[in-house]
């Protein structure tokens, strides 16, 4: 990964910073940071705290700044200041980043959780939010003081950003910052020990463990052995599409005397899961049709490979076809959340599921915990005593 600059056309320039009013002279005016924090002298000071209030002010205004006007970031749904790693070093010489930073950044985008192309755009994206941030609040990138990190999360609040958009760039520039630590370019790293956006609540539609089960067993009674391998496969390991079209025959081997899928995932690198018997059983009655040709294990018949529009119409397909209500509803995601869901119900540890589906925080994991309020919710008592309320009236 390198970072130099390289002409663009005028039309590629990066977002710019939105200009910052002259501070309003006026001592009771409202210092207001990312336009959303208002913080106000009172209006009628008629006491000998007059001096005091106006010192504290003054020590206020030093630790945020001499800005004295709202800074919000551009709208929800703006082009980012930087998409490649050319715009990105632009941008870093615009904030007067020293050359020693760039180096680091190129360091940093290189580095092996950031090792695929895609991977990097999204880095590069979200970092360059926080040099708009920067550019526009006359900050140096090696010293930010700590609260800007929180002025900033403020402003993508107000801004209307989801939170899953808020921690991913949150989470970029805490993990830039501390790569410029490392190297010497950074004093400190403003986002350390910072409060991040809670993760919503997953909205996925899921189905339960029963209903996975009612859905194999039609696929096994009245479906080809593609399709029940192609199911197996997704409930038997909680895989995602991309892995389960990407997975090469080679790749359905053994470890030890457990027979596995190394599954390929993001970053180009392998998750490898336990094939266990009633699943390989079905997989193998696929593959004795299929033969052995090199390349995906899941072909069409003509032998190229399947899409994902193509897997999920099956999915529902057969959701439907197994009395799953609103199949339409049910994405491929919504399977591998209903495995998650259903192992967790099932009372087992957090940390398993965690390991079959690959992820690398428990936090991830816990979105798929559901808390059994439906079943537990005394709803069905007070439909029963109104249902014989109303039956006991209406027969006098």
């Amino acid at each position: 990964m390198t970072l130099a600059p390289a002409p663009s056309p005028a039309d590629d320039e990066p977002a710019q910073a939105q200009p910052v009013p002259a501070p309003v002279p006026s001592a009771l005016a409202p210092l207001a940071i990312s336009g959303v924090i208002v913080l106000d002298r009172p209006h009628h000071l008629d006491t000998d705290a007059d001096a005091a209030e106006e010192a504290a002010e003054t020590q206020l205004q030093a630790l945020l700044g001499q800005h004295t006007a709202p800074i919000a970031l551009p709208a929800k749904g703006s082009p980012p200041p930087a998409a490649d790693a050319y715009a990105l070093a632009k941008l870093l010489r615009e904030v007067q980043a020293p050359e020693r930073a760039l180096a680091a950044t190129a360091g940093w985008l290189s580095s092996e959780r950031r090792s695929s192309a895609a991977t990097q755009r999204n880095y590069i994206r979200d970092v360059s939010w926080w040099l708009w941030w920067i550019q526009a609040r006359g900050l140096h990138v090696g010293d930010v003081p700590t609260v800007e990190s929180d002025l900033y999360a403020a402003a993508m609040r107000a801004t209307g950003l989801a939170a899953n958009t808020r921690r991913a760039r949150l989470s970029a520039a805490k993990s830039w910052y501390t790569y410029l630590r490392r190297a010497g370019v950074a004093a400190t790293n403003p986002f350390d020990g910072m409060e991040q956006p809670r993760r919503p609540a997953s909205t996925t539609r899921y189905v339960s463990g029963e209903q996975l089960e009612d859905m194999l067993a039609h696929a096994v009674l009245h479906e080809s052995a593609r399709t029940q391998a192609i199911l197996a496969v997704l409930f038997g390991t909680a895989c995602r599409v991309s892995s389960l079209l990407g997975v090469q025959l080679e790749q359905l081997t053994h470890q030890g005397r457990f027979r596995v899928l190394r599954l390929p995932v993001k970053g180009g690198r392998t998750h490898t899961v336990k094939v266990s018997s009633y699943i390989g059983e079905l997989l193998d009655g696929y593959l004795a049709e299929r033969g052995s040709a090199p390349g995906a294990i899941f072909l069409s018949r003509t032998g190229i490979g399947l899409q994902a529009g193509y897997i999920r119409e099956l999915v529902q397909r057969i959701a439907a076809a197994a009395g799953v209500p609103d199949p339409g509803g049910l994405s491929i995601h919504g399977i591998r959340h209903s495995v998650a869901t259903a192992l967790l119900d099932s009372g087992e540890d957090l940390a398993v599921v965690q390991a079959l589906l690959g992820h690398a925080s428990p936090e991830t994991t816990q979105v798929y915990a559901h808390p059994d309020t439906l079943n537990l919710s005394p709803a069905d008592k007070i439909d029963q005593r109104l249902a014989a309320a109303v039956e006991r009236r209406t027969r006098i």
